[in-house]
């Protein structure tokens, strides 16, 4: 078993000691040699180490993490060497197996602390709004209800009252509500209902259980939702969904408008796809992807 010293760490009999700053100093001379294009394929390697390594509950023997992610053994020791040097892997003393330490969990912690996910959208969210000429919404599920991180739209050109527009809305009633509804069990379900009901809005507002769980399963099959005079009179709204890393939806992104500027020809041909676009956009900044 190869085992790479750390300081202070004493040699464990029956493991090779592998001298850090020989490999650090190897792999340096190695990235000048090499083109641009191996430097950014070596770069691209460690983020599939670090990602692998950040997916298993508990350290893990060199052979596993050269077989889990497809690079040779003396490669992967280099990486960790590298990794180790700078802070981000541990060996565990006994097993001699390989961790990441919590130096990442700080960097990320940095990150969402003066990054939300409405500053780290809202560049997006303004081009689409210029794109699209519609109303475009960023929302989340909080206490129950939608929450609008971010909404840009001109009253003027609506033809229609958004009053609840930028304000807490109910789940059931909205694009973007059914949306954030689909990560629900029946049993949240039914708390939804106990706790804030199934209120009327409008003609077309649903107001069952049945009704609501028929309709978040065709939004789950589809992979959007539609609000269609649901919440405002003379209103139709679309979402899609906006992915976080853990895979589970994490926020809805929305476009409203009146009917006449919200065809179902037009959601269809040029709002959809522009919608899904900024979405998958926005969950890859925040670390997700949109299943495919």
């Amino acid at each position: 078993m190869i085992h790479i010293m750390m300081p202070g760490q004493r040699f464990w009999p029956g493991r090779v000691k592998i001298d850090l700053k020989g490999i650090i100093m190897k792999k340096n001379s190695e990235t000048k040699a090499g083109t641009g294009a191996s430097a950014n394929h070596a770069i691209g390697k460690v983020l599939q180490l670090i990602s692998f390594m950040a997916g298993n509950k508990s350290p893990m023997r060199l052979l596993d993490l050269a077989s889990g992610t497809g690079i040779p053994q003396a490669t992967v020791l280099r990486y960790l060497a590298l990794l180790s040097e700078e802070g981000y892997v541990y060996q565990d003393l006994i097993s001699g197996r390989y961790a990441l330490t919590w130096k990442l969990s700080n960097i990320a912690a940095m990150i969402r602390s003066h990054m939300s996910l409405r500053s780290i959208s809202g560049d997006i969210v303004t081009l689409l709004y210029e794109s699209l000429s519609l109303g475009i919404c960023l929302v989340i599920e909080h206490d129950l209800e939608c929450m609008y991180l971010d909404c840009l739209y001109v009253p003027d050109e609506m033809g229609v009252s958004v009053a609840r527009i930028g304000r807490q809305t109910p789940l059931h009633a909205t694009s973007s509500g059914k949306m954030l509804l689909t990560e629900f069990s029946d049993e949240q379900i039914d708390i939804l209902i106990r706790q804030k009901g199934l209120t009327k809005l409008t003609s077309k507002t649903i107001t069952d259980k049945e009704s609501l769980k028929k309709e978040l399963e065709k939004v789950r099959r589809q992979g959007y939702s539609m609000d269609d005079e649901e919440c405002e009179e003379g209103l139709r709204c679309v979402a899609v969904p906006i992915y976080g890393y853990n895979g589970q939806i994490a926020a809805a992104l929305s476009a409203f408008g009146s009917l006449s500027r919200m065809s179902y020809e037009s959601v269809e041909k040029t709002v959809l796809p522009k919608l899904r676009e900024s979405a998958e956009q926005i969950s890859f900044r925040i670390g997700g992807h949109t299943p495919r």
